[in-house]
């Protein structure tokens, strides 16, 4: 159910013919299979030749059998549309045999089997990780008439599967290329009790077991509970079977794509809206429109153009959902769905002069400066180059911060990266602080910190600028500039980190949401104005890792329960996480027991991410999202505020003067 509830048509069975009550379950809810006999000889790789027993012909019978068995067992079953030799095993003459028996036994199944690189008995073509590049070619090679379907691709361990998208843009552009599997459905964790008494999932070497592979089984698509991960929305947005795609948005007009095989559309119920600061401002239902399988055409949304209030984004929303109840999921489930910013000419919003502003009123010392205006007082340390304390109506707003960071708690699909990472101590920047200047007036105070962030001895890091603006109205604009120096690799991340009081344990967003998201990983969501507990941002993956981002994200704001909080927005879309352990504790812990909840909150604002990629067992991140060196602008606005007088979405449309 949850298979067919997010969009997925096709298992393969690997490496080994499943429980027969599974293929009882296909034929009904209609999956195909690509049923696979339990052969490998992976761990001849390790001496040399995979292909060891392949060859031998002591082996044949032992091969045949595992063949003749299974498809025995399973040729009955509608679902079954693929036979498969096995999985890593090179490639020999007991494979020749399997395929032999399994034609003259069953000629009407095409057989697959990834070894057999130049298809000498496979009727596909089955590679395994491929890059996308390499992909296309498959797609554009004309000498070739055998269909192309991936046996594996992503690798979904821990926070992944990233670039998902690519593929399958490959797969519906080129005929030649059929699709493909994700390795794999599950984490394979069970369900352990510490001594201490809490419940975690365990993997190899949990249990006193040697050898083991660590978590390296901890790769599905839902959690060992059988709870989707992000990875799984994700996957259920980048198949769906219908594409809506731009037309004439001026005409209101739309183009949709029928991307099933066999059906028309008229299964689906369309329904849409526009919305606009959280808002549902206008909505509708429209009649499917009648195409045929691969079909295209076009829908006009009947939406009132009159949109136009100062600094807001209007966007349309479209829906298609199960009209009647199915086997798999009852009417309502939504299938397919679209989003797109409405090209709506709107004023900008009000300018906040500075001259209008209260005064402030500065005191400096050797170390400090203290900054006093309406409602809040803030120190800043010219030693470190931090702010530290801000109060707002007498409510600390940070303990920490604002600091540059560049390091992130390591996906599994960093370990093409992590040893890089370690060895220029990338984990281990230290802030030396240059010069501070101070350039002060009545309504508006300036502070520039010169800093050097690099590694223990090493000459490589980077030369940056952070710019402080304090204005009299208690917004605190955070500019920074920085710029590589030496040889440096990709990069984890390049933002902002502070830490701030546990109180301020609600937050508001507008951006991608509601779920977790990454630059190559965030199509599952919409956007819009979200709301939850910074508890709620957490994603408990098996093993502890880098979580819960959110990317695309026009403001953030955190607030305790009566409302008063920390507005932040950028010059651009930013990314943001924020959670109740530092990047040190995720690093560190290997099972979520771990991990202890502290009494404050780490939260991150990323100018950029590195993408996810499959880098744990398939293709690293791909080149347009991987996070290079780079020189780099941004800037923050901070701003406490109480919800009794302003709201972020109110804040978000102010503009502030820039200083003079």
């Amino acid at each position: 159910l949850l298979m067919k509830r997010h969009n997925i048509n096709a298992v393969r069975t690997s490496h080994y013919a499943n429980d027969p009550r599974w293929y009882d379950l296909c034929d009904y809810y209609g999956i195909y299979v690509l049923d696979e006999t339990d052969l490998e000889t992976h761990g001849f790789a390790m001496v040399g030749d995979v292909s060891r027993l392949s060859d031998d012909p002591e082996w044949e019978q032992a091969y045949l059998d595992r063949m003749e068995r299974m498809v025995e067992r399973d040729k009955n079953h509608p679902s079954v549309i693929i036979w498969s030799l096995g999985n890593e095993s090179g490639f020999g003459r007991n494979h020749r045999a399997m395929a032999e028996w399994t034609r003259n036994a069953d000629p009407t199944r095409p057989i697959h089997y990834e070894g057999d690189r130049t298809q000498e008995v496979a009727d596909i073509v089955g590679p395994m990780y491929t890059p996308v590049d390499k992909v296309i070619e498959l797609g554009q090679e004309e000498a070739y008439t055998k269909p192309v379907i991936l046996c594996e691709y992503a690798h979904a361990m821990g926070n992944g599967p990233g670039g998902l998208k690519e593929y399958w843009e490959a797969f519906y552009k080129y005929p030649r290329l059929q699709g493909g599997f994700v390795w794999d459905w599950v984490d394979q964790g069970l369900r352990q009790r510490t001594a201490q008494g809490t419940e975690r999932f365990a993997y190899g070497g949990d249990f006193g077991d040697e050898p083991n592979d660590a978590n390296f089984v901890i790769n599905g698509l839902i959690f060992p509970n059988r709870q989707p991960s992000p990875a799984l929305l994700e996957y259920k947005k980048v198949l769906e079977p219908v594409l809506v795609e731009v037309e004439d948005l001026a005409k209101r007009q739309l183009r949709i794509t029928n991307r099933y095989d066999f059906l028309t559309l008229e299964h689906l119920h369309l329904s849409w809206s526009v919305t606009a600061d959280g808002k549902v401002l206008q909505s509708g239902h429209l009649p499917v429109p009648k195409l045929a399988p691969g079909e295209t055409g076009t829908a006009t949304i009947p939406y009132d153009e009159h949109l136009a209030l100062p600094g807001t984004d209007y966007w349309l929303n479209l829906s298609f959902t199960l009209a009647t109840d199915c086997s798999w999921a009852p009417a309502g489930h939504e299938v397919a769905w679209a989003q797109f910013k409405l090209p709506v000419a709107v004023p900008v919003g009000p300018v906040i002069l500075i001259d209008s502003m209260p005064d402030l009123r500065l005191s400096e010392s050797d170390t400090h400066l203290e900054v006093e205006g309406e409602g809040f007082e803030l120190t800043f340390d010219k030693v470190s180059g931090l702010i530290t304390s801000w109060t707002y109506h007498g409510r600390q707003m940070i303990n920490r911060g604002p600091r540059l960071n560049f390091w992130r708690a390591p996906i599994d699909n960093d370990v093409v990266y992590i040893k890089e990472w370690k060895r220029i101590r990338l984990d281990q920047l230290q802030h030396r602080i240059g010069d501070v200047t101070v350039d002060a007036a009545n309504k508006a105070v300036q502070i520039k910190v010169r800093t050097r962030i690099a590694p223990p001895v090493f000459d490589h890091g980077f030369d940056c600028t952070y710019t402080y603006t304090i204005y009299g109205d208690g917004n605190v604009t955070v500019k920074v500039e920085g710029r590589p120096e030496g040889q440096l690799p990709i990069l984890p991340r390049i933002g902002l980190q502070m830490i701030m009081p546990l109180d301020f344990s609600r937050v508001s967003w507008y951006g991608r949401g509601p779920g977790e998201s990454y630059v190559d990983s965030k199509l599952a969501n919409r956007f819009g104005v979200y709301a939850c507990s910074v508890e709620d941002l957490y994603v408990p993956y098996v093993y502890p890792q880098e979580n819960g981002n959110r990317t695309d994200v026009f403001w953030v704001a955190l607030t305790d329960l009566r409302g008063v909080g920390l507005f932040a927005a950028g010059d651009r879309p930013l990314n943001f996480s924020a959670h109740r352990f530092s990047t040190e504790d995720l690093e560190k812990a290997r099972h979520t027991d771990e991990l202890v909840w502290k009494d404050e909150i780490y939260l991150n604002i990323d100018y950029r991410h590195h993408g996810l990629g499959s880098g744990s067992c398939g293709p690293p991140t791909l080149p347009q999202y991987e996070l290079q060196p780079h020189d780099f602008t941004f800037t923050v606005r901070l701003k406490p505020f109480s919800a009794g007088s302003i709201t972020p979405i109110q804040l978000a449309k102010q503009r502030l003067e820039p200083m003079r």
